[in-house]
């Protein structure tokens, strides 16, 4: 009996929350085969992580082999957002700040005329 899973999906992307079981390890196993064998569609072990918050690194590694799949470390990236330990603290957020700030500024600058443009390049020198 699965205890407790979750899951956040975008598009092809998926991650599994659960309270950590062998029999939850299990149970993700035999629900990622049915969705295998209910749409056609495979899911590729070789790219996909597990990952630990208070589980020994041998019982870790033995659910990952069972899966076939890769033991991850945090912090990681999921759909361009970094996931991992005190994500409340700004420095962490520092780099998807930038991101943020490079894409809104080349956006800006598509929307202004030549003569702005100008202006605006001579301004930042």
């Amino acid at each position: 009996m699965i205890r407790f899973i979750s899951h956040l999906q975008y598009a092809d992307d998926i991650i599994f929350l659960g309270e950590w079981s062998r029999v939850n390890v299990h149970s993700l196993q035999y629900l990622l085969k049915c969705f295998e064998l209910a749409s056609g569609l495979k899911v590729n072990f070789h790219k996909s992580c597990l990952f630990e918050i208070g589980i020994s690194i041998d019982e870790i590694n033995r659910a990952a082999n069972r899966l076939g799949c890769k033991v991850g470390s945090f912090p990681f990236t999921y759909l361009g957002l970094p996931i991992g330990e005190k994500m409340s603290r700004l420095k962490n957020w520092i780099p998807v700040i930038d991101k943020i700030k490079a894409r809104l500024s080349s956006w800006k600058m598509r929307t202004l005329s030549s003569g702005e443009r100008i202006v605006n390049q001579i301004g930042s020198k």
